[in-house]
């Protein structure tokens, strides 16, 4: 198929400046030894009613600068002007065509029925690949090292494809893992690439499981046979907005749809894959950790109001639904703080031996303080400088209580580190330093880093596994 340049591709919109296709993307070079050619990519786009997302999907894959890209549309019935995007791009489309409104899955599985392509994908009307995607996977993909299947990372923006500061929990482990989706669902589906014969073996897509989860229903076929081999690339985005399928459901709804699809390929009742899923959900549902977190603070208020009875038998009750979370929340931090030498370093290598979540590692890109006001580890923000300003404040609250260490906050301006401060009890601070130098009236940028972050899944059994610092109280620039 002919590769587009930029220069040949119709101009785009103007109000899409902030597309990451700055200038034209070249072609890779032919592959050593001997030449060989890229292998073909086929890439199938579903759309229905998303033309103001489409143009910039159309755009993020042929300008990948593949040279053997088959890029097939099918629009299922769109009412908006979703066919007049897809004909301005129709030279660079190996296929595209309109059918009734069947649904996605109809779409997909349609437009896979007219693949020729080695390497296999499909990018919804609203997602992105980013530069460099379609190369990698092709470089990654290898059968004879029993590589069917890639995937690298994929970010989430917003209705205007701007990073939201959160990544999905790319991962993979097992079949079992995928299907235990009641732990966090892993595969981002953007961002995932496999070999024609990984189709043939466990697709089309099934059309009855409805849109929400048609991925997740694929993917669990996919891992029955096939391992998901990670790419460490952010390959795709994933656009949350109002009309998305994640943002129109509940949480609870998707979970539940997700599970009566997991359910399909658990095995025969008497299979010992069926009890142990079985198992696991059924400590889900049960919730050991969060009620044994519930008694705990039961006995806390106990405690505090003098009835010592109650507040042992609670604590009791507590301790043996959630060991883990009366160790963390009620001997660790104590332990801990009285620890010195070799006691405190072996307290200090308990507490990282239990790893960083890919739920939590997702977190870590986040500048933007949480609408809780806690922030991460790194917070930037912009502040207007007026003629007389000579320091920034900073004020907050910290909770010392499950931290190794006492915080330090080390705050920039403009790339210049200007001063750091230590935080050594808890509760609310603040601190004024000040400038090196004036600075020019105008918006800056003033970013503070923390030393420390504590993860509150990790002490108080809640599904709260954002790595937290400290609480936001103001951040402004002092004349």
């Amino acid at each position: 198929m002919h590769c587009p340049r930029l220069s040949e591709l119709p101009p785009p919109p103007p109000d899409r400046s902030g597309w990451p296709w700055t200038e034209e993307t070249s072609p890779p070079q032919a592959r050593e030894p001997n030449g060989s050619p890229w292998p073909r990519a086929t890439i199938v786009t579903p759309a229905y009613n998303q033309a103001q997302y489409l143009e910039e999907t159309i755009r993020s894959v042929l300008l990948q600068g593949y040279p053997d890209l088959e890029y097939i549309i099918i629009d299922d019935g769109s009412t908006d002007n979703t066919i007049e995007v897809i004909r301005k791009y129709e030279p660079w489309l190996a296929h595209w065509e309109t059918q009734p409104n069947q649904g996605q899955c109809a779409a997909i599985n349609n437009g896979f029925r007219s693949a020729t392509g080695q390497i296999h994908a499909y990018l919804n009307s609203d997602d992105l690949l980013l530069p460099g995607a379609f190369q990698r996977a092709a470089e990654e993909l290898d059968p004879a090292r029993g590589r069917y299947i890639v995937m690298g990372r994929c970010r989430f923006t917003d209705e205007q494809g701007r990073f939201t500061g959160i990544e999905h929990p790319s991962h993979f482990e097992s079949h079992r893992r995928i299907l235990e989706v009641w732990k966090g669902h892993t595969i981002p589906q953007p961002a995932v690439f496999w070999t024609s014969e990984v189709w043939q073996d466990c697709g089309p897509m099934i059309e009855d499981l409805g849109p929400a989860w048609i991925d997740y229903g694929l993917f669990c076929r996919f891992s029955r046979k096939y391992k998901f081999h990670f790419i460490d690339q952010v390959f795709a985005t994933y656009r949350l907005h109002t009309e998305s399928k994640t943002q129109s459901s509940s949480e609870a709804k998707r979970l539940a749809e997700s599970i009566q699809i997991s359910r399909r390929y658990w095995g025969k009742p008497w299979s010992l894959m069926y009890w142990q899923l079985a198992g696991s959900l059924a400590l889900y549902r049960f919730n050991r950790l969060g009620r044994g977190v519930s008694w705990l603070r039961r006995a806390k208020e106990a405690r505090r109001q003098g009835h010592t009875v109650q507040m042992l038998s609670y604590g009791v009750v507590g301790a043996a639904l959630a060991p883990e979370a009366a160790f963390y929340a009620a001997i660790y931090p104590s332990l801990r703080n009285h620890a010195r030498g070799a006691l405190r370093l072996v307290l200090d290598r308990l507490a990282d031996k239990r790893g960083i979540a890919p739920q939590t590692a997702v977190f870590f890109d986040r500048t933007d303080p949480w609408e809780d006001g806690w922030a991460g580890p790194r917070l930037l923000m912009t502040s207007q400088a007026g003629p007389t300003t000579r320091s920034v404040l900073v004020e907050g609250t910290v909770e010392l209580k499950f931290l190794r260490e006492p915080v330090t906050l080390t705050v920039q301006v403009d790339g210049r580190t200007i001063g750091k401060h230590q935080i050594k009890q808890t509760g609310p601070f603040g601190v004024e330093m000040s400038l090196p130098t004036a600075l020019a009236e105008g918006a800056h940028s003033i970013e503070v880093q923390a030393s420390v972050y504590f993860v509150p899944q990790r002490f108080l059994g809640i599904p709260d596994y954002r790595p937290l610092s400290w609480k936001v109280g103001s951040i402004e620039f002092r004349g």
